[in-house]
């Protein structure tokens, strides 16, 4: 027992003299090791490769910073490997290289120390110490990696915040003019030269009500843009041509898991705010607690109940009048009759097939309606009012 704590002892004082030659010749070891990194080892790719003056600073801090810490100085100071790590990530340098830099310094290190030792004839020493050089050596390398990758992370939050502030700019149309809004979308990359579209989705339950959809419009070459405002998710869709525009009301009708509002296509973004409003109109167009995707101005009657539930509501009031009141069973049997007989074309036989029942058993039930409501299916002005009534029903969610 003895002997080993005097061999660790003495391996200690062996490292401590031996890092103290290195430490006092550390400007000479910065120069020389930032020419390898630059002119040899290359570790940097072409266009993000650091100025010498600058890299020659850097490697001076770390080297100093490695070699006290081999020295025992405690506690690890790692402020010099932090700086390295938030440095290359400002400037771009991938991380792999930032990485490769640490293990180039470490094997620098580890080989000047080698030397020094060989010299001395204490090589032997410095062997049984080797885990513990590069475990100082890996401590530099993670605090350096970890900087690095929370400054990117830093910049990420910051890049999303102002693509969101630039986007929600351009819905709520407070650019200052059309040539700014083509600027937002150029610094957003979503100038890809077709129209736009303007997606409005409703979740259900708080779940994301289009999930993966941003990957799968990208895997269509359709650039978007996405933030939450109030109580949905708006999107920003650049097309790069017409032709696109069938496929994407694809793509979100696959994703679709809430309402989801689309607008007519427009071309320029000053049109967005209008968009938006078409979106929203659009999402309202859909029952509540349904799924699926709905184009602005595909069906006239939900878009008038969408753009104006109160007077919807009052229609709806109006033209149903007694049947509302009914008990919910005998409600739902002649609302439900009433919808099949409209989704039929008119058809009391086809109605009858959809129901289950008998064709006279429709017909009563239409009968019913007439005496309740005052408007019978047989004239056409009635027959619109209650298709009238019956849809913004659905709409309002109130429908049996």
């Amino acid at each position: 027992m003895g002997g080993r704590l005097h061999d660790d002892a003495d391996g200690d004082a062996c490292i401590t003299s031996l890092v103290d030659r290195l430490l006092a010749g550390v400007d000479t070891l910065a120069a020389e090791l930032t020419g390898q990194l630059l002119d040899r080892d290359r570790p940097f790719p072409k266009d993000t490769a650091p100025d010498r003056e600058e890299l020659h600073g850097a490697t001076l801090d770390n080297l100093r910073a490695v070699l006290r810490a081999l020295r025992g100085e405690l506690p690890v100071v790692l402020d010099a490997p932090r700086r390295a790590g938030r440095a290359k990530a400002r400037q771009g340098i991938p991380l792999e290289s930032l990485l490769q830099v640490y293990r180039l310094t470490g094997r620098f290190i580890w080989e000047r120390l080698l030397d020094l030792a060989l010299d001395e004839g204490r090589s032997d020493v410095l062997l049984r110490k080797a885990s513990e050089v590069w475990t100082v050596i890996d401590q530099c390398s993670s605090a350096a990696a970890e900087s690095y990758q929370a400054t990117v992370q830093e910049r990420v939050g910051r890049d999303v915040a102002a693509r969101s502030l630039m986007l929600a700019t351009l819905l709520d149309g407070t650019a200052e003019s059309g040539v700014g809004a083509w600027d937002l979308l150029r610094a957003m990359q979503l100038d890809l030269g077709g129209p736009f579209l303007v997606v409005l989705s409703e979740g259900a339950g708080g779940a994301d009500p289009l999930p993966g959809v941003e990957d799968r419009l990208r895997g269509a070459g359709i650039g978007s843009g996405w933030i939450q405002q109030m109580d949905a998710q708006v999107g920003l869709l650049a097309l790069p041509s017409d032709r696109a525009v069938t496929p994407a009301h694809g793509h979100l009708d696959a994703a679709a898991l809430g309402r989801i509002g689309i607008s007519r296509p427009f071309t320029s973004p000053d049109q967005a705010p209008t968009a938006r409003r078409q979106a929203r109109l659009a999402a309202h167009c859909i029952p509540p607690g349904t799924s699926g995707t709905h184009v602005y101005g595909a069906s006239p009657v939900g878009l008038l109940a969408a753009a104006s539930p109160d007077t919807a509501a009052e229609v709806t009031r109006t033209v149903l009048g007694p049947l509302l009141g009914l008990p919910a069973g005998e409600r739902a049997a002649l609302l439900g009759t009433l919808d099949a007989w409209f989704t039929e074309g008119g058809s009391t036989a086809r109605a009858a097939e959809r129901l289950h029942c008998h064709r006279n058993t429709v017909l009563y039930r239409l009968n019913r309606i007439g005496e309740l409501t005052g408007r019978s299916t047989a004239a056409a002005g009635s027959c619109a009012e209650l298709y009238i009534a019956l849809h913004t029903m659905r709409l309002s969610g109130t429908g049996a």
